[in-house]
């Protein structure tokens, strides 16, 4: 009897956490459908990635921000907290934002060769993101955050 508790127990566990997750995780775009379109092209093969990597041109293939440029002319909103990629000509998704929710303000450079992603809010590789689509996934994590302990920030796309 005990045992049959036991087990019932840890399938109604499941059940919910499974139901919980089901309800966090229906993203539109699902995640590898959303960074296909951040990365605006096919995902690269190895080989294409040993080619371009080495050869890339700062300034021409990627951004090379030396600095984050003052002053600039974001403000948050203390109702939108997240991360925020910076879209503008200059910065090219290199340097991003952090809105907190009491609308504070902290900007961030990514490293060379790398901007930020919108989706995985990570500085990734300047191949795996196309800037001009990352206004358009703005919402897609970050409405994610600040949401409590059982929130999944990106959906299980098997």
């Amino acid at each position: 009897m005990q045992a049959s508790l036991i087990i019932l127990a840890a399938v109604l566990e499941v059940a919910l956490g499974v139901a919980l997750a089901a309800g966090n995780g229906d993203q539109s775009p699902k995640v590898w459908d959303a960074l296909a379109k951040l990365r605006g092209k096919g995902a690269l093969t190895a080989e294409q990635i040993q080619s371009i990597a080495p050869n890339a041109v700062a300034g021409k293939d990627y951004p090379d921000n030396q600095g984050i440029p003052s002053p600039r002319s974001i403000t948050c909103n203390p109702a939108k907290p997240g991360f925020y990629a910076d879209v503008s000509s200059l910065s090219k998704c290199q340097i991003f934002d952090r809105c907190d929710v009491n609308g504070q303000l902290t900007s961030y450079l990514c490293p060379k060769a790398s901007v930020f992603n919108q989706i995985t809010l990570v500085c990734d590789w300047f191949f795996n993101v196309d800037c001009s689509q990352a206004a358009q996934f703005a919402d897609y994590s970050n409405s994610r955050l600040y949401q409590g302990k059982d929130v999944v920030l990106l959906d299980n796309q098997l």
